[in-house]
């Protein structure tokens, strides 16, 4: 009795599944890295709009994305459609330069995604922009100085004898300057500046004339 008892573990012991056929857990899938584009361009003007998308390239784990711009604190969010995008259009403020966005993917358990960030650019919009030109010749006149006044800035011009200013509404008239040879000298008439931006063309005759 006692031999068939070892006979009937040994072949327990045979009939044991091999290692492989081990079950076995799947492993989890992480997350998608969240894309960030600007499908009207990655630029702006100062106090205008941005628009913003999001993607996890068709991935229907993320749901939402947390986003911030400028920081990492990730403060906003937004829910994400069915192709796992969303599109948000928000505020580029008044600094002028390079601005970060930073976004993570969020899936239906909470998980959050590794971090992406890209970056947009916020441009100054001039207020005035215009060419100086020389009255006796009707060409630019490069390297005459322009002031802009009440304001006191001044700006050189450019090979084509253009400038421009950064200015907030108001009235204001412009100078302008050329050590020649020959001299030259004129100024405008009082300019309206209604923050929308505009074109003068400065006229600068010989001797200081006018």
């Amino acid at each position: 009795m006692a031999a068939s008892l070892v006979l009937l573990a040994a072949g327990s012991m045979l009939l044991a599944p091999p290692a492989s056929a081990a079950v076995t857990r799947p492993a989890e899938t992480k997350v998608p890295q969240p894309t960030i584009s600007f499908p009207a361009g990655d630029s702006v003007v100062e106090g205008g709009q941005i628009a913003i998308r999001f993607a996890a390239n068709g991935h229907p784990k993320v749901i939402s994305y947390r986003y911030s711009i400028g920081d990492t604190n990730l403060g906003r969010e937004v829910q994400a459609g069915p192709d796992g995008t969303a599109n948000v259009t928000v505020d580029a403020g008044n600094v002028s330069g390079e601005h970060l966005v930073y976004a993570v993917g969020v899936d239906r358990r909470g998980r959050l995604s590794p971090m992406t960030q890209e970056s947009f650019a916020v441009s100054v919009m001039w207020s005035i922009q215009g060419q100086a030109l020389d009255m006796t010749t009707w060409l630019p006149v490069a390297g005459a100085t322009v002031r802009l006044e009440p304001a006191g800035i001044e700006v050189v011009t450019g090979p084509d004898g253009r400038f421009q200013f950064a200015a907030d509404p108001g009235l204001y008239t412009l100078i302008g300057t050329y050590a020649g040879p020959p001299s030259l000298a004129g100024s405008s008439q009082e300019l309206e500046v209604d923050g929308q931006g505009m074109w003068f063309d400065l006229y600068l005759f010989p001797d200081g004339g006018s």
